[in-house]
């Protein structure tokens, strides 16, 4: 979805002044950060010190870094640059209002792809989940790499729409229902099923360690070094689904914290009457909900890599050999 078009429909006036120092200020701090983490988690999975990362989950992660990466290299410094423009009033702000257009037309693109990339890395953990045998055949990491490489030509193609004929209003209205509405109800959806399947897949493998510590025990397996006592491994079973269940369970807040202000926000714009379109406070919305679609691209390298300790230690591994 394009960021920055409702800030772009109309000169900035004067109390726009403390929204804008404070927009610019939050993309200042989080735009380096963005860079920098995502940025990092490209180069420990390309240097890939102990050949972990050539697995399918590992090239969603990549792409994703990869667009999150230009978001932070591109727009979020143009929209940045702007938003000081106007604050002080800059002799070339008039020129700012193409500059955010181009801005918001690349973060849709990167926008949207990391929306389809999240979407696709879910459906491959529930097939993973669900069908165990089919997944190792169908998602494979050339298939892998196709599907981040389509998803991204696709959002550029659709914001190519423009220009061979198709009106700006008919793009952002099939943005928003399709790619910033439904996508993520069906991310969120995915989520929810895969977190019953491996909730089943959890309790049909604690049953199994029971029967098997039951028969152990039954044999004299309380004689031996090893740990056959019936509560250890199904407690280490239950910490393992929780901590599934607290990662899906942020996965889904962010995603749905991060769209679905600037989602609403548009739903407003564009299916409100024209004096609404121009009140004051709707354009500020606009802009602060600009700044949760941007923090995205600051959160999802945390959130799907840097949390694992095998992406910590590839990085300290790649630093230390550099050193």
């Amino acid at each position: 979805m394009n960021v920055t078009s409702i800030a772009t429909q109309y000169l900035m006036p004067p109390s726009w002044a403390t929204t804008l120092l404070v927009s610019g200020t939050f993309l200042a701090v989080i735009c380096p950060i963005t860079v920098l983490s995502n940025a990092l988690l490209l180069i420990a999975t390309y240097k890939d010190p102990f050949k972990t990362f050539r697995t399918p989950s590992a090239y969603f992660v990549v792409g994703l870094a990869f667009v999150d990466l230009i978001t932070g290299l591109i727009p979020e410094p143009m929209t940045i640059t702007c938003y000081y423009r106007f604050y002080n009033n800059h002799p070339d702000r008039n020129h700012c209002v193409k500059i955010l257009e181009v801005a918001g037309t690349i973060a849709a693109i990167t926008m949207n792809t990391s929306f389809f990339i999240v979407l696709a890395f879910t459906f491959a953990q529930y097939a993973e989940v669900v069908f165990p045998f089919k997944f190792k055949r169908l998602i494979t990491v050339r298939n892998t790499v196709a599907c981040v490489v389509g998803l991204f030509l696709y959002a550029i193609l659709f914001e190519s729409l423009q220009l061979v004929g198709v009106s700006r209003e008919v793009i952002t209205k099939i943005d928003l229902h399709l790619h910033s509405t439904f996508s993520l109800f069906l991310t969120v959806i995915i989520y929810l099923l895969l977190q019953r399947a491996f909730g089943k897949q959890m309790t049909v493998t604690r049953r199994l360690t029971l029967t098997t510590i039951n028969t152990a025990t039954s044999e004299g397996c309380q004689e031996t070094r090893d740990s056959c006592t019936p509560s250890e491994r199904p407690t280490q079973q239950k910490l393992i689904e929780k901590n599934f269940v607290r990662l899906n369970l942020v996965i889904i807040v962010i995603l749905l914290i991060c769209s679905q202000p600037s989602a609403i926000v548009w739903y407003i714009y564009l299916y409100s009457g024209e004096k609404t379109k121009v009140s004051l406070s709707l354009r500020i919305a606009g802009v602060v909900t600009n700044n949760t679609l941007f923090l995205k691209s600051l959160l999802d390298p945390f959130v799907f890599a840097w949390r694992l300790p095998k992406y910590r230690k590839a990085l300290k591994k790649v630093f230390s050999r550099e050193g």
